[in-house]
């Protein structure tokens, strides 16, 4: 990789790869039933909190800002200041219709990046690519508006971002694109279920023996049903607690769930209301491995991505057959799985699982097996 030398923010106009929904994203504003702007924990960098604190504003708007934007105990460049919330859990500057009140009077190119972009995530590193971020549901839903794989197309876009600490290089950039072709399109591949497409991935990728000749079953483990170990189930489960407060209220919520009701009954009930399941799964794994740059995230194994993968399609999995009990609507579920996502897709969670389930030992075949079963 070439070295770049610090950081320099220029505007930047190409063709950017991107999911075939992106062209259609559109914020949803006063609509949207878990904005972005409330109760979300957002940090900023120190470049942009001075200025923000240094923007030539009337007194009224100086004061709102001065009071929403607070450094943090123990700052870096990077994560220098945090949004102070309201007692409702709103950001100072989210103003009632869903909007912001620092755009609407100073324009995009002073919000903070996280706030101009999200849900987007463009990154230059290996080439321009630009996806949305499975936390807002406004992507998932489009995701879920047809039963389609996801197809990538070019669109032509500018953003104002950071040069990458390091460019690829041409080969580099080759290497990616390939492998992340061959990910996807396994991960796609409809011919078996899920969970057996994820394995015979772990097998592609860490140069495993073949899945499918491993288990003596060209149509995967999972097409016969898979007993599950309840407590196995129960002590992976306790891996993810006390991580993430958000996603400790899910946990809560669906551990009461599965000690008032069978597994059995909760899976049916969920199957009936959200019937394409499968395909719902695949097209979020896809995006958010897409998202993330995987299996290319920085510093971080390949093995250890992998696991992750595991871990996020688990958790989903775990959290919405228990919470879809008080749900009729895919709406619900939408609700259920992005709020998931503010944590995995927004965190080092996936470094975080990956180092617990090494720590226990969860990393070979028949862990995962097990793990995938539920």
């Amino acid at each position: 990789m070439q070295q770049n030398k610090g950081f320099v923010r220029n505007r930047i106009k190409a063709d950017f790869l991107a999911p075939d929904y992106y062209k259609d994203f559109k914020c949803k504003g006063s609509d949207c039933r878990d904005s972005c702007c409330v109760d979300w924990k957002v940090t900023i960098s120190m470049s942009q909190y001075f200025l923000l604190h240094g923007l030539n504003v009337d007194k009224e708007l100086k004061e709102k800002i001065d009071r929403t934007f607070r450094p943090l105990l123990n700052p870096s460049q990077e994560r220098y200041a945090e949004i102070v919330h309201t007692y409702r859990g709103n950001c100072p500057l989210h103003k009632d219709d869903g909007y912001c009140l620092l755009h609407e009077r100073c324009g995009e190119e002073v919000l903070p990046w996280v706030c101009r972009y999200y849900p987007r995530g463009p990154k230059i590193n290996f080439q321009p690519e630009v996806s949305c971020a499975n936390s807002c549901e406004k992507t998932l839903e489009l995701l879920f508006a047809s039963n389609d794989t996801i197809k990538f197309e070019i669109n032509n876009l500018e953003f104002m971002m950071n040069n990458p600490r390091s460019k690829a290089t041409d080969s580099e950039t080759k290497s990616y694109v390939e492998l992340r072709n061959k990910i996807f399109v396994i991960l796609s591949n409809r011919k078996f279920l899920l969970k057996d497409r994820i394995m015979i991935l772990r097998s592609f990728l860490l140069s495993k023996e073949n899945y499918l000749s491993e288990v003596g079953n060209e149509s995967g483990v999972f097409k016969k049903r898979v007993d599950i170990d309840e407590e196995f189930i129960a002590d992976y489960v306790s891996l993810f607690t006390g991580l993430y407060p958000r996603l400790d209220e899910q946990l809560t919520e669906a551990s009461v769930v599965y000690e008032n009701n069978k597994y059995e009954e909760l899976l049916d009930s969920f199957n009936l209301i959200v019937t394409n399941q499968e395909v719902f799964f695949e097209k979020m794994l896809v995006n958010d491995l897409f998202f993330k740059q995987f299996p290319y995230q920085v510093n971080f194994p390949v093995e250890g991505q992998v696991l992750a993968l595991v871990a996020t399609y688990f958790l989903l999995r775990y959290i919405s057959i228990a919470l879809m009990k008080n749900q009729n609507n895919i709406e619900g579920f939408i609700d259920i799985v992005s709020k998931t996502f503010t944590v995995t897709a927004h965190s080092v969670f996936d470094r975080q699982i990956a180092n617990l389930m090494r720590e226990k030992n969860l990393i070979d075949h028949n862990s995962l097996i097990k793990i995938l079963s539920f």
